[in-house]
Parts: structure tokens; C-alpha cells; sequence
């Protein structure tokens, strides 16, 4: 790994624009996102949050995405859009554009730099004269902003991060019947960063059906943070990282300084968001057949007590039926008859573990990420 404390040009000239203007606070505290979160999910009344078009027009466009395509919507969302606002507002850069309903105002030259990092364009912030833009962009491929500068067509990466926050939390290798963590060479040679941080846990002879109700968070200081710095230093790369701190201020970091600031844990969770088609079929028949379940060719029937009710994340209503921490059955393909719960070995899903590192920036201060950088800019 590359000497970490080291600041490139790119990150000392934006730390040193950021940190010469007024300190920004955030428009919506972290509370009032949640307030505002919880009351969309439970409604999804758009009419009612009309007034953000005044002080944070990206999350309206979020919400109104969210009810047009009736879709859920994560809370991080919310914090990424405020963030974006008050990075804006700190830069003077005032004209709001929603992009994804009216793709016009980037250059071709400039399009091109944000794609080749990975960048899709949702939202743009420009000052009055163009010279200079914030990109909030979506995607899986790169990170979730880029402040531009037109003239010499010069990009800072940007990542938003709430106080407790993740780094790309990808899927792990399958693990086979045993159980066991294994390494692999095509996930390491794509996720480098985690090398470390799966070896140790192979050393421990991390078993995921043993572990699968509860995370693994037994790691090294010095694995997680290898992880933390690697995470934004290859194909999705990061010049600073921008959050929070205590008192609602936003703050820009180094990105390969994160473990600076924040407190780091490592995290495997053996039933991570993804599941797939199941592929260790004969421990799920010994777990169906300790519930008391029945197994004909295809056909399953258990009693439906053992079967635990799930609502969908951000929604009300039942999405699945969980068979242990790490087997579920969609609603939609169980039926019940009297006591008893039907469905297909077929159906059944299996979610796959994944690995992160979390980063918890809850006692930051602004003032003092100032201070600290007061020599490099």
C-alpha cells in the first residue's frame, strides 16, 4: 500500500478552496431526514414535501422518482442529496438542474471525464457563469460526486458519507456445504482491499452457518484499515471524503485519510442484501426438516408457525418468509392452509454473505479538520 498520509495537488487545492470559506451547515439535520424519511415510507405523499424544491431540490427529485416508479427509497439517499446541497451552496453554485429530465447543459468534453471515472449524471449545481460544476451522480461504478472546472476541465472525485457510514460492501466468494469462508482469486484481484481482512477471518475458521445469526467483526485494526484507504484508491477513486460532523457541519477529508477521523470495524455479514438461486441445497433440507417441514420432489409443507414474517424494507406488508437467517421464500410463492405453510424447494432463496469496512465519524469537528490540514493547504 502507497504511504497513505501523502496529499496529491487535486486534494490539497480542494481541501484549500474548502477550508478558506465560511464553514456550511447542513439544511436538514440528521433527525429531520429521518423524520422525513419515516413519514414518505409510511405515506408517500409527494404534495407534502413541496418545500424542498427551496432548500434541497435533489431529494424532491428522489422522492418523486421514488412515487413515480413506486420504488423504495434508502435513508442514505437523503443524506447524500443535503450534502451535495451544502457543498453547492458553499461553492456559489446556485442554478439547479435535474438531469435525468432534462440531459443538456454538459459538454461532450466533460461528459466524457465523468464517464471515464465511472460517473452517471443525476443532478448538476452550476454557478451563474458555467465555469464551474457539482455532478451528484448515481451508479454502482464510481462515487457519488465530482466538482468540475470547465475551463481546464479539471474533476475532484467526491464521496459522501454519513458519521456512520460503509465502504462498498460487496458480495463474498459461495461458500460450499461445510460452511466455509474461502478465499478466491477472481474476488481478490477485484476487491484487493479485502485480502487482508478475509484471510483472518479464514484463519479463524469463520463457518457461515455457524455465524448466521450474527456478524463477524473480529478483525485487525490494521486489515480494516487497508480496506478503508483501498476502497477509494483504484477503479473507484476518491479524491476527498465529505460528511458531517457533530453539530451539522459539513466536512471534507482526504479520502485516504478517513482512518484519520473516523472510528473502523470490520464487518462480514453472513446474510448480506443479494440472495440467489440456492447453492447449498442438502443444508437447507436439514434445516427444513428440523422444522418439522415435509419434502416431496419439489414440494415443501411446514408448519406455518415456523415460518417468520418479513416486511419489505421501507414498506409495510409481508416481501418473504424467512427460514432461518440465511434461506427465505418470497410471499408471493407460499400458500397457507389452515396451520400449514406450501411452497417450492425451487423458491427458495439464499442470501449471500459480504464483507465492508464501517466507518463511524460521530465525534467529528469540522474546526479541527481544519486545523489539522492548516500546513498542507
Amino acid at each position: 500500500m502507497a504511504n497513505e498520509s501523502l496529499l496529491t495537488s487535486s486534494q490539497i487545492h480542494l481541501l484549500g478552496e474548502f477550508y478558506t470559506r465560511p464553514l456550511q451547515q447542513i439544511t436538514l439535520s440528521k433527525k429531520q431526514r429521518q423524520e422525513i424519511w419515516h413519514g414518505f415510507k409510511n405515506e408517500r405523499i409527494l404534495a407534502e414535501y413541496e418545500w424542498l424544491l427551496e432548500c434541497c431540490p435533489a431529494l424532491f427529485a428522489e422522492l418523486k422518482k421514488a412515487v413515480d416508479s413506486d420504488n423504495l427509497i434508502q435513508s442514505a439517499v437523503f443524506s447524500e442529496c443535503v450534502y451535495a446541497q451544502a457543498l453547492a451552496s458553499m461553492f456559489g453554485l446556485t442554478e439547479f438542474t435535474n438531469y435525468l429530465q432534462s440531459p443538456a447543459g454538459i459538454s461532450e468534453a466533460v461528459l466524457q471525464l465523468l464517464h471515464s471515472q465511472g460517473l452517471v449524471v443525476r443532478y448538476v449545481y452550476k454557478n451563474s457563469s458555467g465555469s464551474r460544476i457539482l455532478i451528484q451522480a448515481g451508479g454502482n461504478g464510481g462515487v457519488d460526486s465530482a466538482l468540475v472546472s470547465i475551463q481546464d476541465n479539471r474533476l475532484f472525485t467526491i464521496e459522501f458519507k454519513e458519521p456512520a457510514a460503509k465502504s462498498p460492501e460487496p458480495d463474498l466468494p459461495k461458500y460450499g456445504e461445510d460452511g466455509l469462508l474461502t478465499q478466491s482469486g477472481v474476488f481478490c484481484a477485484t476487491y484487493p482491499q479485502f485480502a487482508s481482512m478475509i484471510e483472518e477471518q479464514i484463519a479463524h475458521g469463520l463457518n457461515f452457518f455457524a455465524h448466521m445469526g450474527s456478524n463477524a467483526n473480529n478483525f485487525t485494526v490494521e486489515s480494516v484499515k487497508v480496506a478503508v484507504i483501498e476502497s477509494y484508491n483504484g477503479q473507484k477513486f476518491a479524491d476527498v471524503i465529505c460528511t458531517e460532523d457533530s453539530r451539522g457541519y459539513l466536512t471534507m477529508m482526504p479520502a485516504n485519510h478517513a482512518h484519520v477521523w473516523a472510528s473502523l470495524q470490520g464487518e462480514i455479514r453472513p446474510s448480506g442484501r443479494n440472495h440467489y438461486q440456492v447453492w447449498t441445497p442438502k443444508k437447507l433440507a436439514s434445516y427444513l426438516v428440523g422444522l418439522g417441514a415435509s419434502i416431496v420432489n419439489d414440494s415443501v409443507t411446514v408448519p406455518a408457525n415456523q415460518l417468520k414474517a418479513v416486511p419489505p424494507r421501507g414498506g409495510k406488508g409481508i416481501s418473504r418468509y424467512k427460514i432461518n437467517p440465511l434461506f427465505f421464500v418470497r410471499a408471493s410463492d407460499v400458500s397457507f392452509s389452515e396451520n400449514v405453510a406450501e411452497f417450492q424447494v425451487s423458491d427458495v432463496r439464499q442470501l449471500n454473505p459480504t464483507i465492508a469496512a464501517k466507518m463511524f465519524f460521530k465525534k467529528l469537528d469540522a474546526r479541527k479538520v481544519k486545523k489539522y490540514y492548516e500546513g498542507d493547504i
